[in-house]
């Protein structure tokens, strides 16, 4: 869980950083929201990770409900941000903000994936 929380962070910060070097990305990359984006994959990753490793110690159903439900948590959770953003910002930087989430879920969601597949495979049963 260690190496993995390293592996989060790192590419995290990676991801925050090269978000503001791009030329179209960088003056939203400028704002709160990005900082905000990049901070909340994280701690959800986190969270959904510790739940699914708690899991499989339980059972192989208690497990794949809970990889279910992380999916379901982080889909249904960056449909109601980008929808929230659009309401309350409006058009500023609407399409960075989409990309951007879109990225973040991205690469968060292929490191819980990996990492599911790690604990499902150290499994004793």
């Amino acid at each position: 869980m260690k190496s993995f929380l390293t592996n989060l962070a790192l590419v995290n910060v990676v991801l925050y950083a090269v978000g503001r070097t791009l030329p179209f990305f960088g003056e939203f990359a400028s704002t709160w929201s990005w900082s905000a984006i990049v901070t909340f994959y994280f701690l959800l990753t986190a969270g959904l990770v510790g739940w699914l490793n708690r899991a499989s110690r339980r059972s192989p159903i208690r497990f794949v409900t809970a990889v279910n439900g992380s999916t379901a948590i982080k889909m249904l959770t960056s449909l109601a941000a980008v929808t929230t953003y659009l309401v309350v910002v409006g058009g500023e930087f609407r399409v960075q903000f989409a990309l951007g989430l879109f990225t973040v879920f991205a690469f968060n969601t292929v490191l819980l994936v990996v990492e599911a597949q790690k604990i499902s495979k150290n499994r004793p049963d």
